[in-house]
């Protein structure tokens, strides 16, 4: 198929709303592209079509229905001739021709694509994914056997399932096995402020002009909504691509520039190479007027960072991460990025904080701008993070793709696990290996022991399941579970492995078995019948650990939160579960990692008056929890009282999480996890002090309203003075001092604490009257204190600076501050701002609704929001990954009360909640663990803290 021979015309607005395109292939294969300025408009109604039989090589529906069982419809009421959520095998595209023009007047997009095509076996049906879009033309040519001519076919009749997403192009012949044919589609659509397919934004200049954008976010259904395609990523194709621009601008696709024609000294065409083979799903495009910076790595791939004219000197930073970045990797896999350019560009609208389009990344502001003058750590961790997460995309997802979007893991997990060594490379004071623990690990688990999660490989074919999956399970278990199986593997043969594993199935598909069997190739172990326990079964074990005669005797059970009975498992929720465990004697520490069967406990020797403790996940790379007798968890604690640094950080981090998921379980007792936070008068990290404030915070939320809520604050305030005290307000020592320093002020501020409200009101003030410059990283918890504790004026102030603010990250940082105001007029005023989505854009809700739930006087707003704006919300975000399962998250999972579940569940029921179906149903059962919690322990944890002994001096 040709690239770009014979083009005549672009699409000219005005004179051309849509088009018709003749193709005409040569002799030599070669496509001549006709344009013409007749509108031809196809309305077909024809009955049912005889239904082809469908390739049997796909495992996960077998069970599926034929014509005569169908209950898809066509528009027209009848049956559709295809009855299945997965298209077809038996036509293979080979390559894309796509033409587009983005009206920004009319806020249309019009165009054509021709697909070049491979049928696999004789068939009359031609069957693609078309979403919210207009077909007006099309056009077949079919190469005869022997190669040597093209003809024109003929289209008996067309078909469109709204609810497949398919169209249907039904031949007056029979089109034979292994015949190449090129069709044609002519189309238009809507281009829409949305945050999915191809769609409208903009931004404002500093002087006031609004410039508008288009762009593309395709992941990892909605490819569909801008041409139509096969749009599974398993269908993989070439891609030429052209886009008809003002000559204001400039349009950007996966690769390099190839040609620009002007038309009608206002209109230019540009084409593009010819892409690699890849999925749908990858491609992308945008129309702009941004600017660039760039550089070219060391093996010569030109790196571009675009962004509005405005914030191009915002740039650099991200420019200069991912120049490295790509040197990295390209040493780690052991293969070249293998395209010629990687463009990075700051849109102003994006759902996500990024997607990693092959060449052509796109990126939310804050995850890529920021001002080294203004901009924190954090944000400046935030940028490295996303960079390198999206560019280990480059090979885990886009140089090998998943197969089926069931195994949407090997993509997010991958690159989460990756992501933390890129940034570990680029500036080891991240310490990221050491957060890794607790971002991905200890985070994910939180929701993986309840009945509503998911395995880590889960059966989907609806693309409103597909959406549901790019969830903390992908991404953080994901990592999780890669993480510990590279620590029993040993670095060096696991990244060995992985390295076959790229090269083998690269510009191909793969499924988590392949994996599997090229890791077992470099270990002694069946990697597949070891992982298979952790990805095809929801949750995780916990582990006990008992002295049992001469030895320590190990078993496992599920691990679960809640009412909700998790659904039935192939491995009957056991694991095979590579144990490493660590035992203190009077001698000294010793750890060994063992293997526990699914299917038998585990016992090791111990001379157990030798033993003065034991603690099993030694080094905290097993995803699983652990239990311990009484004895043994006093002994812990005693340790930690004496000498809490002969664990490692995230050893401690882990005991506390440990300890307070177990409580929650009624595996230990409420008194045994206060009793370990004692100790952390002398803590001085920052993961043990974060896992230990969540658990802490996750009680006083339970008792916000309870009257023990003032001494649980006493309480919390007391363990953190000490080190609020060392640490100060200055902007001292390393990169993890500071954000625990940041954590311990935030935290001193949400439980009250006097001395901590003071110093923070006082540096508002200085800041808000006399502009004093600020500590950068502590920024948020000033602009916090005053809000929360100042009057109305100072929320004004803040919500002014807002407004006016140039960085996107400044921005990100006094929206979030905003949010802890302690006037509702406030509130409501960035509710009703972001549902106008001008001021506060639309994909700032995420942000706006998680924030304003965790102030007590929000959390009612949030929900009202959410109820009063449901359809609008579904419009905004349809389509979009992560937003409306956040959404109904934050509104919902704090309540506590019977009448609350009840109010939920009835608002859900009453609305189309098919999208987010699933957190629906975790968030009610996260209500109803509140619930529970709070009859079986309120009781215990307020004599706890009633007790003289438990009771510490704040100093506040």
């Amino acid at each position: 198929m040709a690239n770009n021979d014979g083009v005549d015309a672009p699409f000219l607005p005005g004179n051309l709303k849509c088009m018709e395109a003749v193709y005409e292939p040569s002799r030599q294969q070669k496509i001549k592209h006709v344009v013409t300025t007749t509108v031809v408009v196809i309305l077909i109604v024809m009955s049912i079509a005889v239904f082809e039989r469908y390739d049997s090589e796909l495992p996960q529906l077998q069970n599926v229905r034929r014509a005569s069982e169908a209950n898809y419809l066509d528009t027209n009421g009848k049956t559709f001739p295809w009855q299945q959520l997965r298209l077809p095998r038996y036509i293979t595209p080979m390559e894309y021709h796509i033409r587009i023009y983005p009206d920004f007047r009319a806020k249309t997009f019009n165009g054509s694509v021709t697909i070049q095509m491979l049928t696999e076996q004789q068939t009359k049906l031609i069957t693609l994914h078309g979403k919210k879009m207009k077909i007006t033309n099309v056009d077949v040519n079919i190469e005869s056997k022997d190669g040597s001519i093209w003809r024109k076919g003929q289209v008996r009749a067309m078909y469109e399932s709204q609810k497949l997403e398919m169209h249907i192009l039904e031949m007056t012949e029979i089109l034979l096995e292994r015949t190449k044919v090129n069709v044609t589609l002519a189309f238009e659509g809507k281009l829409m402020k949305k945050l999915s397919g191809f769609y409208l934004s903009n931004y404002t200049k500093p002087e006031g002009e609004v410039k508008y954008l288009a762009a593309t976010l395709f992941e990892p259904t909605s490819a569909r909504e801008a041409f139509p395609c096969f749009d599974e990523p398993d269908m993989k194709a070439k891609f030429t691509i052209s886009i008809a621009r003002s000559k204001d601008q400039i349009s950007l696709s996966n690769m390099p520039l190839l040609t620009s024609t002007t038309y009608n000294r206002d209109i230019i065409l540009d084409t593009f190479q010819q892409t690699v083979k890849m999925s749908t799903y990858l491609v992308a495009f945008v129309v702009c007027d941004f600017q660039s910076v760039n550089r070219t790595t060391s093996q010569g791939t030109k790196v571009s960072v675009y962004a509005p004219p405005h914030q191009i000197s915002q740039a650099n930073f991200a420019l200069d991460t991912a120049v490295k970045v790509l040197d990295f990797y390209n040493k780690l896999f052991g293969i070249k990025y293998p395209l010629p350019k990687q463009d990075l560009v700051a849109l102003p609208d994006f759902a996500a904080g990024a997607m990693e389009n092959w060449g052509l990344i796109t990126f939310q502001l804050t995850a890529i701008l920021l001002d080294p003058d203004v901009s924190s750590a954090r944000d400046r961790q935030y940028v490295v993070i996303v960079i390198a997460h999206e560019l280990a995309h480059q090979w885990f997802g886009n140089l090998v793709s998943l197969k089926w979007w069931n195994d949407v893991w090997l993509n997010e997990g991958f690159a989460t696990f990756v992501e933390y060594l890129g940034a570990n490379e680029i500036d080891p004071s991240f310490s990221k290996m050491d957060l890794f623990v607790q971002s991905e690990m200890i985070n994910t688990m939180a929701i993986d022991c309840e009945g509503n999660s998911h395995p880590v490989t889960a059966t989907v074919s609806d693309p409103s399941q597909i959406n549901g999956l790019f969830d903390a399970i992908s991404y953080g278990k994901g990592a999780s579970l890669i993480r510990m199986l590279s620590n029993f593997m040993g670095e060096e043969k696991f990244w060995d492995g992985i390295k076959k594993y790229l090269n083998t199935y690269k510009f191909g598909n793969a499924r988590t078995e392949d994996l599997w069997d090229i890791l077992t190739e470099f270990t002694q172990t069946n990697v597949s019948s070891m992982m298979d326990t952790w990805t095809k079964q929801m949750g995780y074990p916990v582990i006990t650990m008992k002295r049992k005669d001469e030895g320590v005797q190990v078993t496992q059970e599920h691990f679960l939160l809640g009412r909700q009975k998790a659904p039935l498992s192939p491995y009957n929720y056991k694991w095979n579960i590579p144990f490493r465990y660590a035992v203190a004697k009077t001698s000294g520490i010793s750890d060994q990692l063992i293997n526990i069967h699914m299917d038998s406990g585990t016992k090791f020797q111990a001379d157990h008056d030798q033993v003065k403790w034991m603690k099993g996940n030694y080094g905290m790379y097993g995803y699983y929890r652990v239990n311990y007798e009484e004895s043994n968890w006093r002994a812990l604690i005693k340790q930690l009282t004496d000498n809490h640094t002969v664990f490692s950080s995230t050893d401690r981090a882990g005991l506390i999480d440990d300890v307070c998921f177990l409580a929650r379980a009624h595996k230990v007792s409420q008194t045994m996890a206060l009793n370990m936070t004692k100790y952390l008068r002398n803590e001085g990290d920052y993961l043990p002090w974060s896992v230990a404030l969540d658990c802490l915070t996750f009680i006083g939320e339970r008792l916000r309203n309870k009257a023990v809520y003032d001494k649980l604050q006493k309480y919390t305030v007391g363990l953190m003075h000490p080190i609020i005290a060392k640490l100060s307000w200055e902007d001292t020592g390393s990169l993890l001092d500071k954000f625990l320093r940041s954590l311990m002020i935030d935290k001193a501020l949400e439980f009250g604490h006097q001395t901590t409200i003071k110093n923070g009101k006082t540096m508002f003030h200085s800041w808000m009257k006399d502009g004093k410059k600020l500590n950068v990283n502590l920024k948020g918890e000033i602009y916090r204190a005053g809000a929360q504790y100042g009057d109305i004026s100072e929320s004004n102030f803040i919500y002014k600076e807002y407004i006016k603010a140039p960085i996107p990250s400044e921005k990100h940082t006094l929206l979030v501050a905003l949010c802890y105001t302690s006037h509702e007029s406030i509130l409501q005023r960035l509710l009703k701002e972001t549902a106008k989505g001008d001021v506060i854009r639309h994909q700032d809700l995420r942000i706006i609704m998680a924030e304003i739930s965790k102030n007590p006087k929000g959390q009612l707003l949030a929900w009202i929001f959410l109820k009063d704006n449901w359809n609008n919300i579904l419009e905004w975000f349809s389509g979009s990954l992560f937003v409306l399962p956040d959404l109904i998250q934050s509104a919902t999972s704090s309540f506590s009360s019977v009448k609350r579940l009840a109010e939920v569940k009835a608002f859900f029921n009453s609305v189309d909640a098919s999208a987010g179906k699933r957190q629906v149903l975790t968030s009610l059962n996260q209500i109803q663990m509140n619930i529970d919690w709070l009859e079986n322990n309120e009781d215990e944890v307020t004599s706890w803290f009633k007790d003289p002994g438990n009771i510490l001096l704040d100093n506040s």
